[in-house]
Order: C-alpha cells, then structure tokens, then sequence
C-alpha cells in the first residue's frame, strides 16, 4: 500500500488550525492530541498504523490518524504538510534506546525545516542538568539540532508524569493493604506533572506562537517524595499503601533503559518550579489532585 499517496493534494496550503501530533498514541502525546481537540483545533496523529487499537480510540474521539514512519523523513513531511503546528512527543525508552530517539527526533526536526512549519513544538525532559544519562542525551540532541536549523520553536520539558502510577509502576494489593514498588529511596523528591496539564501547556503555547516561539519551559505541578506519594495514595483508596523502594539493578534486569535514569533522578540535582506552568495555564494539578480524579482508575488494581 502506497501510504503516501494523495496526501499532497489533500494538504496543499497551510490550515491555520492544524496541529499534527507525534506520539498521540502514548501517555503524553494522546494527552496533547485530546486538549487540542478539546481546544477546537483540528488533531491529525500521525502514525506507522493508522489501524492500531488506539488510532482507532483517538479516531472515533475525532482526532484523524495519518500515515508516517519517524524512520522515513518522506512520510513526515506528507504528514506535517499544512499544518500550523507539528507537536513532537517522541517514542518511550522502553521501546527504543537513546540512539533511536534521537534519529527519530531529528528526522522530524528535518521535516519541519523542509516544509517551513510556522511552529515546532518539541517535548523533551528535564535536561537541565542531566549530563551523560541514557534516556536525555536523546532530548538535548533533538534540542541542539532545533537550535541548529533555527526553526520556529518552543521547548517544553515536563517532569515525572503522574500517570505512570496508573501504568508502569501501579500499586498492587497485598493481604495488609497495598504496595507500592518503585525504582527510587522512599525520601527522593520528583518533580511530577499530570499529562492533562503538558496537554493544556502545550495548547496555551500554540495559541499565541509570538509569545512562545524561542522559549523554553519546564512543567512541574508538584515536589513530592516517594514515600508522600504512597502516604497520599493510602489517603485516597482507604487503605495502606507501603512504599516499597525498588533496587535500581533490579529495575535494570527488565528495563536497561531506566537504570541510569532512575539513578538521577536519586541524585543530588535543583529541582524544577510549578512557576513556569502555573504561569501558562493557572493552577495545575498538585499529586493529591491527580489521585482524587483517578481513584476509580487506581482501586483498580
């Protein structure tokens, strides 16, 4: 199947209300793609398979999947073409290694610069100070590479996603209670953001591009530690929540990717301020927030 054709005379001038979402089918980037809808703009997902269980979720949400392979810079800039925004989440460590990411993430950045999109959204990580860690030297290569071609572009570096405790690391039920084993000691701060609030940011940063193009922005709704994470989460399902920390080699064993990840987000490092995304969108939610609206979702498990 030819999944290009067609698609040139389909978008052959710019739609000023166009955004084209990479990654919508994950955590984030569905976030993203859902607020933009939600927002009134017109979502294309842009995909390798358009026929997947959750391209078919965010079809039936209104949100119109398109063909594009990261590996393929073709079949990014026949999926970008016309858009007034291209929003980049790129794909999960836990399916590519930091090589890939990067490859990915530049071959987007190509396109853009190809098909002169008038605003590039590019998602990337707490990189601040993160020097030689699997997992963000991906993020500021695609960074540096922005930089590069001098494209129009805002930079949004979100922490901890919150909705990875619905997810990657849930809570599991125990005959006291429940636990909670995650890869970090129980005192560690992380700076957590719920993926409803990357989405609003990133909306509120493609509404007014003369404000945003050049900035960068890190989005944190709350400071917590691991153990005030469980004791919250005990609060909201009624029952103990242990927190059990997860040596980082045996989080390496089935996840290699995460290790050295995991081991900055224990040191010693400046943690980031709600400020800049309070100052985008308002208030945003602190963790308590997030486990009050996901309680069903979370007594779950």
């Amino acid at each position: 199947m030819n999944h290009l054709a067609g698609t040139s005379e389909r978008k052959s001038e710019m739609t000023a209300s166009l955004v084209t979402v990479f990654g919508a089918t994950g955590l984030a980037g569905g976030a993203v793609a859902r607020s933009f809808a939600k927002a009134g703009w017109t979502v294309q997902a842009a995909t390798r398979d358009t026929e997947s269980e959750q391209a078919r979720a965010l079809a039936a949400s209104g949100i119109v999947p398109v063909y594009a392979d990261l590996d393929e810079r073709a079949s990014i800039r026949q999926a970008i073409e016309g858009s007034a925004v291209v929003y980049l989440s790129g794909p999960s460590l836990t399916n590519r290694w930091d090589v890939g990411q990067a490859v990915q993430g530049i071959n987007v950045c190509d396109a853009v610069a190809e098909v002169a999109t008038p605003h590039f959204i590019y998602q990337s990580a707490m990189v601040r100070e993160a020097r030689g860690v699997l997992g963000f030297g991906s993020k500021r290569a695609i960074e540096e590479r922005i930089a590069e071609l001098g494209i129009s572009a805002t930079i949004s570096r979100p922490g901890i996603f919150m909705d990875i405790f619905l997810e990657r690391f849930p809570v599991r039920r125990t005959n006291e209670g429940y636990e909670l084993v995650f890869p970090l000691p129980a005192d560690c701060l992380l700076d957590l953001i719920a993926v409803e609030d990357v989405g609003r940011a990133a909306v509120a940063v493609a509404t007014d591009p003369d404000k945003h193009v050049g900035q960068t922005y890190e989005l944190v709704g709350d400071n917590i530690s691991f153990r005030d994470i469980a004791r919250t989460l005990t609060e909201q399902l009624g029952a103990p929540v242990k927190a059990v920390s997860l040596p980082v080699e045996q989080l390496a064993q089935a996840w290699p990717q995460g290790e050295g990840l995991f081991r900055w987000f224990a040191s010693a490092r400046t943690l980031a301020s709600p400020d800049e995304g309070q100052a985008l969108v308002g208030s945003m939610q602190d963790f308590r927030t997030w486990a009050i609206m996901h309680g069903d979702a979370l007594s779950r498990f």
